[in-house]
């Protein structure tokens, strides 16, 4: 019996049906001949929105960026062969960050793998251990139980994706052709037919005699409490919870919880190993996914709590500093909110708290009037970014120095959304996410803090039509990566300015040029505070705002901002 193409089509528009019953709103479509099926049905469902990026890779960081912002699972389909690989540093960031997207690649009929057939690899279970589950589609859909099974894979894909802790999916299928339509052919899109599995839970707590038994007594015996926040968005009931609490909350920048009372954001400035030993915990809690500070990682390493509470739902949980003793099995929000029912009234509690603060506000102080004396530097403009964001935008910072830079300044601002790909914490879609973002969100302005390496690493993240005109980005150019300059190992290192910092003498101006981007060239500190307030103002178009900067300023006015910080 021959290969049945009317067929095909049916089942492709009923699976597209079926997703969109289930709450996709979104797909990144990536052009190819062996997806077309998958693809036209998409575009041509009533209540999906497609994009087509023809970069796999940057595709998938888009893709990322709009279920990060719409907190919605995203589905992103390619055609076969290397065209998934290279989903493959995207799938690895949203599955240590936690973000369900739905990867969906079209592949050659089973029996032409391996027979030198073009662009056929072997894609079952292609992205290994760093997906959360993959599915393999029936290369015939003729027989009842097949169509069956192909309902059930994508129930079970949808619901994978969206259990706790979130996360992608794969699901492969293997398309014959022909597979385009006729003119006259069209994708079944009725859903009445359609039977949705849904996964009912409750929201997991602590019982009460386990507080009391397992939990109270130590917080009773134990004064110094110590909670660290790791990457997080902001959750009001959370929020309440903690500004609360008489304990200091340690909030790297991408925590988004810096704008507490009792948060403290400069601990990658004062802190070191050997130190601080007044601020050690207790009892150390922490919540989120992971950290961006060295010192304070190195700092509890070294210097260990009686007990580390780490809270999460379900899923495995990593011990970063090496001294975990129980894993809550709660949600963030109510495990707070038994907390504040608790009786910290005592002078100890306080006392702890307010060393953090005492340490905290001396950095906050410092940054007054630390950067007139000296020379202009890329952290002086990360200051005043940070400062002058206009209220509810969104702040992206690419990996590398980007990232560590707005760390030592902190956010402290509620308004003010914080992102960064610190899964897996590489450079290589830093600015496709923020596109991502900001097409999803195009009425708030996003803000990308980017260095050169990462910016031109992913240079196709522009390679679109739908670059949004609420995404500016500001470009530390260095002409090379000055990080390698803060390491001891690479900075002694005759090499150094080829095999580790990459030198190069890229501009953006020509990027610009071909996209038509609003392009500011700046090269000194008059040149920055006179335009600086025209580029953060709404505009037409995308724009870069690409500051030209020297590696040693930049390196001695960061080191000189840490030694202050921690006298």
């Amino acid at each position: 019996m021959g290969h049945n193409k009317s067929e095909l089509l049916h089942e492709v528009g009923q699976l597209v049906a079926q997703l969109s019953l289930m709450g996709v709103k979104d797909v990144v479509l990536s052009p190819g001949s062996r997806v077309a099926p998958l693809a036209l049905a998409f575009a041509r469902h009533p209540d999906i929105n497609t994009l087509s990026v023809s970069d796999e890779r940057s595709a998938a960081f888009v893709a990322m960026g709009i279920a990060q912002q719409t907190e919605s699972p995203v589905v992103i389909a390619c055609t076969s062969g290397t065209a998934a690989l290279n989903y493959t540093p995207a799938i690895t960031e949203a599955y240590y960050q936690r973000i369900p997207v739905i990867v969906i690649t079209a592949d050659r009929p089973t029996e032409w793998i391996d027979q030198w057939d073009g662009q056929t690899i072997r894609q079952n279970n292609i992205f290994g251990n760093h997906i959360k589950r993959s599915f393999q589609m029936p290369d015939d859909l003729s027989h009842a139980d097949a169509k069956w099974y192909k309902e059930r894979i994508a129930n079970e894909a949808l619901n994978e994706a969206l259990s706790y802790p979130q996360g992608p999916v794969h699901i492969n299928w293997p398309l014959r052709e022909p597979f385009y339509p006729d003119a006259e052919e069209q994708f079944d899109f009725d859903a009445s037919s359609i039977r949705i599995r849904k996964e009912l839970s409750s929201e997991p707590y602590l019982e009460e005699e386990v507080w009391e038994e397992e939990l109270i007594p130590l917080l009773q015996q134990n004064k110094k409490i110590l909670i660290v926040a790791g990457q997080s968005q902001l959750d009001k009931e959370v929020e309440e919870s903690l500004s609360a609490l008489p304990f200091p909350v340690v909030s790297d920048v991408i925590s988004n919880y810096g704008h507490l009372e009792n948060a403290t954001v400069h601990q990658d400035v004062f802190l070191t190993p050997e130190k601080n030993k007044d601020l050690q915990p207790d009892i150390l809690i922490t919540f989120g996914k992971s950290v961006i500070s060295k010192n304070l990682k190195l700092f509890l390493r070294n210097n260990k709590p009686l007990e580390h509470w780490h809270i999460q739902e379900a899923g495995d949980v990593p011990d970063p500093f090496m001294s975990l003793t129980k894993v809550i099995r709660s949600s963030e929000a109510l495990f707070f909110d038994q907390l504040n029912s608790i009786n910290f009234e005592e002078e100890e509690y306080i006392e702890f708290l307010t060393n953090w603060k005492e340490n905290n506000d001396r950095v906050k102080a410092q940054k007054a009037d630390f950067f007139e004396l000296l020379s202009f530097s890329e952290l002086e403009v990360v200051n005043h970014l940070i400062n002058s964001l206009p209220e509810n935008s969104t702040l992206h910072l690419a990996n590398s120095m980007s990232v560590r830079y707005a760390n030592f300044i902190g956010v402290e601002r509620e308004d003010v959304k914080v992102f960064a790909n610190r899964g897996t914490s590489g450079i290589d879609g830093s600015t496709s996410t923020a596109i991502g973002h900001a097409i999803a969100n195009p009425d708030e302005l996003h803000f990308l803090l980017t260095g050169d390496l990462a910016f031109f690493y992913d240079r196709n993240a522009f390679w679109n039509n739908y670059l949004p005109s609420n995404l500016k980005v500001v470009l530390l150019n260095n002409h090379g990566g000055v990080i390698f300059r803060m390491i001891d190992g690479p900075a002694r290192q005759p090499e150094l300015g080829e095999y580790f910092e990459t030198e190069q003498r890229t501009s953006a101006k020509y990027l610009a040029e071909e996209y038509k981007l609003k392009h500011w060239e700046i090269n000194s500190r008059e040149e920055f505070y006179y335009t600086f307030d025209e580029f953060i103002q709404p505009n037409s178009q995308a724009c870069i705002y690409e500051v030209k900067s020297k590696k040693e300023i930049s390196k001695n006015t960061f080191k000189a901002f840490k030694r202050e910080g921690m006298k």
